[in-house]
């Protein structure tokens, strides 16, 4: 007789094996009624829950999970290259899924990884989905957060010191003379752009300066969404005299929104989240808070390597500090 796996399980319940995973960990949120029908799936198998659950830590698939929101972007592509080259070192496969910033296209991906019986998962969230990520490390596969946070989940996390920087880049353009400052957000469903914000409200408000409502733009971190908010703010009848963008894809979509104006691209000072690798190629007023993608990348890599070896020390909760670049007149 064939021994049966969770995925049988699963497809008998016509339930994800995740879900399977919950019901046996008790983790995370399950309904009563979804729960007693699993358990009656598993009875009617004649198999015991513990037997399941016991599958799902000895059998090893050496795989690595890592769920990243935007792949085309320059700075996860950076983070997840370094992760792979640790991984390859000591034979983990990976399997990398682009969420595209979407929690329905991320729950397909978790989904999707649980079933393939992943060891580890690491994954920079799109802000949903909190109950499935924690049933995920309720059933022993690690979890480790890049880039973005998750409140009142103890995860490992790598991440950057959002707020400090955000906060400088304004004291920087208010040192530059500056009073009228466009912010462009991302979405607040994401812990970087919560911070970024938060970052640069304490820079406006340390410095004695309102900011005006029609001044701050939510973008969702694409560049189309940078090419509308320079639209709009430009289109004030008082339009701002600097920008502050929360990342570099928006800052791409606010110098293509210069260029579709007819504006010079140095005509407004600029302080972008995130280096653009082509502005050497055009006179700006650019400034970077260069971040690190390659440093993080190498600390989650070992940081996984380590979890995966055994390692079942304390939540470790890791933070880089990014630095202002001013640009070179």
């Amino acid at each position: 007789m064939t021994k049966l796996t969770i995925k049988d399980i699963a497809k008998e319940a016509g339930v994800s094996t995740a879900t399977i995973s919950r019901v046996l960990n008790n983790s995370g949120y399950v309904s009563n009624d979804i729960k007693q029908h699993v358990m009656e799936v598993i009875r009617k198998l004649n198999y015991q829950p513990n037997a399941i659950a016991r599958s799902l830590k000895q059998e090893k698939s050496r795989s690595v999970g890592i769920v990243l929101p935007d792949m085309t972007n320059p700075y996860f592509m950076n983070i997840a290259r370094a992760i792979q080259h640790r991984c390859f070192q000591e034979g983990y496969h990976l399997l990398f899924v682009d969420t595209e910033e979407n929690p329905d296209k991320e729950k397909e991906a978790l989904d999707f990884l649980t079933e393939k019986r992943i060891e580890a998962l690491i994954l920079a969230g799109t802000g949903g989905n909190r109950e499935q990520i924690q049933a995920i490390s309720g059933a022993g596969i690690r979890v480790i957060l890049v880039d973005r946070r998750y409140s009142n989940l103890k995860l490992d996390t790598v991440a950057e010191d959002n707020i400090y920087a955000s906060k400088a880049a304004i004291e920087y353009l208010i040192e530059k003379n500056h009073r009228r400052i466009g912010i462009i957000g991302g979405p607040q469903s994401i812990s970087t752009a919560r911070e970024r914000r938060q970052g640069a409200m304490i820079g406006l408000e340390e410095a004695g300066i309102a900011l005006a409502p029609e001044l701050m733009v939510e973008g969702d971190y694409t560049r189309d969404s940078g090419t509308d908010a320079l639209r709009r703010l430009m289109a004030l009848p008082e339009p701002p005299t600097a920008i502050f963008s929360a990342n570099n894809e928006m800052t791409f979509g606010v110098y293509l929104g210069m260029q579709q104006l007819g504006l010079p691209l140095d005509s407004i000072e600029v302080v972008s989240f995130g280096n653009l690798e082509f502005s050497s190629l055009f006179r700006h007023k650019l400034s970077v808070i260069m971040q690190n993608p390659h440093d993080i990348g190498e600390i989650v890599g070992d940081l996984l390597i380590r979890r995966l070896g055994g390692d079942d020390s304390e939540t470790e909760n890791q933070v880089l500090v990014p630095k202002l670049v001013p640009y070179e007149a």
